[in-house]
């Protein structure tokens, strides 16, 4: 690993085990088993396993399913400098590092690289990972949701959603949301023009707690039922334009 990387890493309140795993899923071309990430990294699977669900938690590491079997993957290397950008007052000297060393990290994993079709992102600070994946790699600069207004505001907080929504606008990327017709919906509406965005409502007995944002080929799935928000992002055309009809019928019959 480059000296630079383990600093910024210790900057971010990393100890060394946990950049130890940190840096193993890093550096892989694939998502890999705990027993192997303990192996590489010189740990127990015990701690291997206690440090990846607190990375988790963190949003710097996601688990992959596939034929029940849990494996792990670090963010994608692009998603750092979001990662950071979200805690600028107390590391910005960190992001500017982290810009200079990112085509080092690139060149570890250009050979057969892998890209996951499906990513898992839980906790809040997981969550918000996934939601700077709608803006981050949003190619397309188009976003159309099915938003549960109250249930986003009451888990995310207001202070977050203008973040977002300030830095969506700074991105150029336009809006188009179907919402509940609740207070909330009708508070976000007031800043539709503000925010590059058009909100159209249905009836208050269809409300849900959950947020699906369609773009690119991508739908992202963010629920907040629980305590614990979730969120998984699908990249996949056929879903993609599955979701995106579904979408149009229903904006037909939005007010």
């Amino acid at each position: 690993m480059p000296p630079s990387l383990k600093f910024i890493l210790q900057t971010l309140d990393l100890g060394e085990k946990h950049i130890a795993v940190f840096s193993v899923l890093l550096e892989s071309r694939a998502p890999m088993l705990v027993s192997a990430i303990a192996r590489q990294a010189k740990l127990n699977r015990t701690t291997a396993y206690d440090i990846l669900e607190e990375l988790g938690n963190r949003g710097l590491v996601s688990r992959v399913n596939k034929d029940r079997v849990t494996r792990y993957q670090s963010i994608a290397i692009e998603h750092l400098p979001a990662y950071i950008e979200r805690q600028r007052e107390t590391l910005e000297e960190t992001k500017r590092e982290l810009a200079d060393i990112l085509p080092q990290i690139a060149l570890i994993r250009s050979y057969g690289k892998i890209l996951p079709k499906v990513q898992f992102f839980e906790g809040l600070e997981g969550v918000k990972q996934a939601y700077e994946d709608t803006l981050e790699n949003n190619k397309g600069k188009q976003l159309y949701d099915f938003t549960g207004t109250d249930a986003i505001y009451r888990k995310m907080g207001e202070a977050w959603l203008v973040y977002y929504w300030k830095k969506r606008s700074r991105l150029d990327i336009e809006c188009t949301v179907i919402a509940p017709d609740t207070e909330w919906s009708a508070i976000m509406k007031q800043d539709d023009e503000k925010y590059a965005r058009i909100t159209k409502l249905i009836p208050r007995e269809f409300s849900f707690d959950s947020e699906i944002d369609i773009y690119d080929d991508k739908v992202g799935i963010f629920t907040f039922s629980q305590e614990h928000p979730i969120a998984v992002l699908i990249e996949d055309k056929t879903i993609h334009d599955t979701m995106k009809s579904f979408f149009n019928f229903a904006l037909m019959h939005a007010k």
